[in-house]
């Protein structure tokens, strides 16, 4: 319960509209890709030229072709070039899920303290029921080995390689003349 109070303090501090983490991630990404060369195919499709590979970016689909974006929520260093040229604010493309604002409300809830076994919360009275465990014990004997069959599965007949017939015998027991 500490750890969410504190988390909760902390959130009311932050003054950015992504959390710091992702904050300090989104410009990680535009460093890294700042001397990329950007190619525009469409209103909202680019292309983008790496040292190594090319990159294509939907910005409308919120898709790149190195997968980052659609695996994390957040725009990789691709789409982060192509969102500087296209003119837009990086805080658009980022997913919900990693705003100030879903971080204050995931915390804002109170977490009630648990009771134990010793003292419970309830005093039910004297005449209230509880309810124990069944009691279980096991069985003797040794465990099956064979497993419950299926009423769906169906079970294969041993056919005889040597004679053919469905006996229930095969090659090596077959007593059948040659």
């Amino acid at each position: 319960m500490a750890s969410i109070a504190a988390r909760k303090h902390d959130a009311q501090e932050w003054l950015s509209e992504l959390c710091p983490a992702i904050e300090k991630k989104l410009k990680e990404n535009l460093e890294v890709g700042r001397h990329w060369r950007v190619s525009r195919s469409d209103s909202y499709v680019y292309e983008v030229h790496c040292q190594k590979y090319n990159s294509m970016v939907n910005l409308e689909t919120r898709f790149c072709s190195c997968g980052e974006w659609q695996l994390y929520g957040f725009s990789c260093s691709h789409a982060l070039v192509v969102i500087q040229q296209h003119g837009s604010s990086p805080y658009l493309y980022v997913n919900e899920l990693y705003k100030v604002e879903k971080y204050r409300e995931t915390y804002s809830f109170p977490i009630n303290h648990l009771p134990s076994i010793s003292k419970p919360v309830h005093d039910f009275g004297r005449d209230a029921v509880i309810l124990q465990p069944p009691l279980t014990r096991r069985p003797p004997g040794r465990p099956r080995k064979k497993r419950f069959i299926k009423r769906s599965e169906k079970t294969r007949v041993i056919k005889c390689g040597r004679c053919g017939k469905c006996e229930g015998h095969n090659r090596k027991s077959c007593t059948a003349p040659i």
